[in-house]
Parts: C-alpha cells; structure tokens; sequence
C-alpha cells in the first residue's frame, strides 16, 4: 500500500499543497477562493489526486497525514469580519482600553462594568448588564475579572459564568458563547489576558466553522484520521482540539520551520526569508538554527500572550496594487488578492498590480505562467498600466520598469534595516525565497539589501505548504511555579495527546523552568512526531542532455531592455552556471537572475543565485 502526507496552505491569491507518495514528493497550486475557502479546499485535494493519477477517495485511503496551515482567523482580523462581541469586567480590572483591544475586537460601547461581589445585589446588576449587552446586538462574551478576583473568588469569572449560564442555559437560542480570560491564559498583566481572550472570541466562530466543513469533507471522501492544524506556535493539533487564536500567521509560521529544515540541510547558521506571495511579503530570520519567537505576540498593534514568530510584514505581494499619491508612485498595501486579481488574469481586475509589471516587462510570459496551464494577457496588463503611465508621463513599459524599481527597493531597504537592527550585517546571510513570487523578485529585493546570495527550492511556490509537513503533534502547558507543578502540568499535557489518539508511550515530555518578570514559571511540552520527508532524500532531478535555453528581450529595471536567456529548469544541468540577465521557468514560478547575478542549480534542484558583479548605480 501507498503512503501519503498531503500538507496545505492556503494564503491570499493561491492554495497551495505538498503531497509525498512513496517518498516522492509533488506540488499542487490552485486560486484560493475568499468568499469561501472551503471551495479551493476541495480543489487542492482534487488537485492532488490528480497529479497522483488517482482518486480522491483512493489517495485519501492510503494517507497517512493531512495537514493544513490556514489564513481564516489572520484574514477574520484583516477584514473585520469577528462577531460583534461583549466585554464584562468587575471594578477591580484594569481600566479597558485600546491596549485591551478595546476598538479592534469590541466596540467602547459594548463594554460593560459590574460589581465585584458575589451577593444577590451584584448578581442582579450582572445580569442586568448582560441583558444590555446581548439587546445591543452582543453575539459573544467575555468576563475579565481583576487578578485578585481568582477562580476560586465567588465574586471572579467563575462566578459571572456560572450566573449566566443559569440565566441562559446552552440550550436555548438566547444563549451566546462567554469565554473567561482565565480559560486561555494565565498572563499576569490584564492588559494582554483580556486582548488575548477577546482576540479568541473574535476569531473562533470563523475559524470552526471553515475548519470543521474543510475536516467534514475530508470524512466525506473516506479521510478517517484528524485533519491537522499547523499551530503559530509551531505545532498542530486536531480541529476540535485547536484554539482558534494559535491558526493565526500560521501560514508564515510553517514557511519559517520549512526554513529551519532548509538551514539544517545546507548547515546556514542565519537564513532571511523572503515569502512573496500573490498579497504580501514576509520577512523572517532563522538564526541559529531556531525560528525566533516575540515572547508576547501582536495583533496588529495589540499586544497578546500567546508568542508569535518574529515575522515583519513588508506589505507587497504580485497583486499589490501601484498608485500615485499625489506625485509619488506607490506600491500596495491594496491588493488585487485572488478575486478580481492582476488584470492580466482575465478575472475582472483592472489596477496595475506588480504582476502585470512583471507580464509587461516580459519577466512572465503566457506560454510560460504556471506551466502554461493559466492563460495571462499582456494586453490587459498593459491596458491597466494606461492611466498610471500616462500620469507619470512616460509609456506603459516604463510605467512598469518604475513599479518594479520601487518594489525592489523599498522591500530591500526595509529588509537591510531590519537585519541591522537585529546586530545583522545583510552581507552575512543567505535569502530564501518562496511564495509564488519569491523566486521572481528575491534576487532584486536580496541586492537592494545588500545580500548577495539567495536559494530557491524546487518547490519554492508552495514552501509553506512544504513547512506544514515538518510540523508534529504539540501541546505547551505553563504556569507560575506557586500554582502548579510538574506533575500538574505533565498531565494536562498528556490528556492533550489522548485527545490527539496518542498513547503515553508515544509522546516525548519535556521540561523548562525559567523566570519571567521577576517570578518563577513552570512549562511542560508535549511531542508527538508525524511523517516528515528527509529533504537529503528528495529525488534529485533527472539529469539534461543539454541545457537548453532561447534568448528573448526582457526590460529589466535600471538596465533597459537586454537579451534575456530563456530556459528551463528540468534542462538545467546540475553545477552548471548561468550568468544573468536570465529567467529559468519551472511549472509554477519563474525565477529571474538579474543581470550581475548567476545561478547554478545543484544536486537537490535548488538554485543557488549569486550576485557576481554589482554596480552601485543598479537597479533590481
């Protein structure tokens, strides 16, 4: 019998997955669906079965993991689209505010004050105060209760639960979700507790619902086992074991542990990533080895409890959409996205995006794109660069050469100031570039860094998706020292896993004691290890006779129109150079060597881009 992993990422333009059969690994990209994602869903595992030559039900049969990093709850805060939710605090708590996510997650007017007593005068007033809140449209609650009003407080967050369930039990339809702050974390600071459980209630009824219809498919095709979700702190666990506030940058998160499996395998100590995908760019620092963590994560500018990869969102993706603000040219942050998308598309977009930049200039060509699978127009690209060109005053070629410049630069200059500012000197480190856009600007972006070497995997396009199969079973429980032990903590973890379906036996428990704000705190991690591929035995591509290549003008940025080799990437040779200006295609990217740059591709299908020669007057 076969055996299979499939592994998914959806992000905002493309869906992408990484399905190993056998130890031979495949990709598949197909368009994501925002209105609902759980069409591009069922079309990247239909995609799958097709690149396998099977069946849905017969592929699903014989895997043995499925795994999925998804953009629902990022997406849920990016386009507001949570509940509208109540706040409940006793006069003890902090004084709420915009760092309690007051403003983000719950509107000022839909937060309430009640007494901090448990008598039959405060309970009056509490549901009073709740009847207010779900009148005024509250489809959500949240208690908050001051630290010193405990668990074990009558007059705490138990205790207001405890009134309202009475009051609404779960079985009528008057009855909303209430969440306690002390339900999702222990953070002494009230601040962050609130934030964090507010920005889990917000995010929750989206992120179950997708992820429940997207497992509900799965069972539907035969799929017995759980759907997996890769987690932001860089493990997963079953849909019904998920917390819907750990989905969020999950995508990124699993693009910098495929990063960290790619730093492993090359021995790079510090590896920058440069995930450029069809909405936005990513940038992360894998140092040493280890993906670095914000002990407190942020949501937008809300402080959280929960850590979140130290990730810095450059805003500019192939969809980015240029504009003049007054006489300066702008790139982003709008966004095409997947839906009406890049105007060379043919989906109803009609901006001038960076990928029709990219179409126009010549870097992507029709037969090209996408293998040549997805027809692109070079006339609606440069149609949509009409009225951007004319306000410049120059033609639409150089419109787009002017767009591309300004891409590369400010993304590189933002990346040189972020690594410095991390003790980073950019001529240091290696880029790695992924995302469907990652091989065909990471060069230009890398050089206006002052990076001049770059890696490109050969399935680059669907990285992250790729990060998702490195990713185990994982649970972290902590807490301070005074109020829990190692045994407690130990056994929670362990339950975890038994909802996972994991025996004791099966999980690996380790334990970290440390100080945190001058207070000792206990923490116990729980593993499980699911299949993962050994990139050292991916199958190394099969060698060309000849490596082939045509020669067709390309305008590249700063240099002007050049002969451009043309090839292949199933007819590179392995170790062979390629001085640029150059573009290699492969199914579902095109990777360009701008001129100054040269690229080899080795054993793996990686290829490895240098910058050979440089002039301080380029431009990339």
């Amino acid at each position: 019998m076969a055996v299979i992993t499939i592994d998914i990422d959806t992000g905002g333009t493309f869906t992408d997955s990484f399905v190993v059969r056998d130890g031979v690994a495949r990709t598949v990209k197909t368009l994501t669906t925002p209105h609902d994602l759980a069409v591009c869903f069922r079309n990247v595992i239909e995609g799958a079965a097709d690149e396998l030559g099977t069946t849905v039900a017969d592929m699903l049969r014989d895997t043995v993991s499925v795994r999925y990093a998804t953009t629902v709850g990022t997406n849920t805060v990016l386009q507001r689209r949570g509940p509208r939710l109540g706040l409940l605090t006793d006069r003890e708590t902090v004084s709420a505010s915009v760092r309690s996510g007051i403003g983000l997650f719950v509107a000022p007017e839909m937060v309430a004050t009640v007494p901090a007593g448990g008598d039959a005068q405060a309970r009056t007033e509490s549901l009073s105060a709740v009847r207010t809140l779900l009148r005024d449209g509250a489809r959500g609650l949240v208690v908050a209760c001051s630290e010193a009003a405990g668990t074990n407080d009558p007059s705490g967050e138990d205790s207001l639960a405890d009134t309202f369930a009475e009051h609404y039990p779960k079985h009528c339809l008057d009855s909303v979700p209430l969440l306690r702050t002390g339900e999702i974390c222990a953070d002494p600071d009230q601040h962050r507790r609130i934030a964090t459980a507010l920005f889990n209630a917000y995010v929750h009824p989206e992120v179950a619902d997708f992820l429940y219809r997207a497992e509900d498919y799965l069972r539907a095709q035969g799929y017995h086992r759980p759907l997996r979700i890769v987690h932001n702190d860089g493990g997963a666990a079953r849909v019904a074991r998920t917390v819907a506030a750990k989905t969020y940058n999950s995508g990124p998160m699993a693009g910098l542990l495929g990063a960290r499996a790619v730093a492993a395998h090359y021995g790079l100590g510090d590896l920058v990533t440069l995930d450029m995908g069809g909405t936005s760019l990513d940038v992360g620092i894998v140092r040493n080895g280890e993906v670095p963590m914000r002990r407190h994560g942020q949501i937008e500018d809300i402080e959280i409890a929960f850590s979140l990869p130290d990730l810095v969102p450059l805003g500019v993706g192939g969809g980015s959409i240029a504009w003049l603000d007054g006489a300066d040219l702008r790139v982003g942050p709008r966004s095409a996205g997947a839906t009406p998308g890049p105007a060379c598309f043919g989906f109803g977009g009609d901006a001038p995006t960076v990928t029709d930049a990219d179409v126009v200039v010549g870097v992507l060509r029709p037969d090209a794109f996408l293998g040549g699978n997805m027809e692109i127009s070079v006339s609606a690209a440069a149609q949509a660069f009409e009225p951007l060109a004319e306000a410049l005053g120059v033609g639409v070629v150089e419109a787009a050469e002017q767009v591309l410049a300004r891409v590369h630069r400010d993304s590189g200059e933002r990346l040189a100031a972020e690594l410095r500012a991390r003790g980073i000197d950019p001529k240091t480190v290696t880029a790695l570039g992924f995302g469907g856009n990652g091989a065909t600007h990471g060069a230009a972006i890398a050089a206006a860094a002052g990076i001049d070497n770059l890696l490109i995997l050969p399935f680059a396009p669907v990285f992250s998706a790729f990060g998702a199969s490195t990713v185990d079973i994982r649970y972290r429980h902590e807490a301070r020292a005074q109020s829990a032990t190692e045994d407690d903590l130990s056994t929670r973890a362990l339950r975890d896993m038994r909802g996972e379906g994991v025996d004791a036996g099966d999980v690996e428990l380790t334990v970290d004691r440390f100080e945190r704000d001058g207070v000792g705190w206990i923490a116990v991690e729980a593993n499980h290890t699911l299949p993962h591929l050994d990139l050292a035995r991916i199958e190394p591509p099969a060698a060309a006779a000849i490596s082939a290549q045509v020669s067709e003008p390309v305008r590249w940025p700063g240099h002007g129109e050049l002969d451009t080799v043309v090839v292949e990437r199933a007819r590179l040779r392995v170790e062979e150079t390629l001085a640029g200006p150059a573009l290699v295609d492969a199914p579902e990217t095109t990777c360009a060597v701008p001129p100054g740059w040269s690229v080899v591709m080795d054993a793996l299908g990686t290829l490895r881009l240098s910058a050979s020669t440089r002039s301080d007057n380029d431009e990339y």
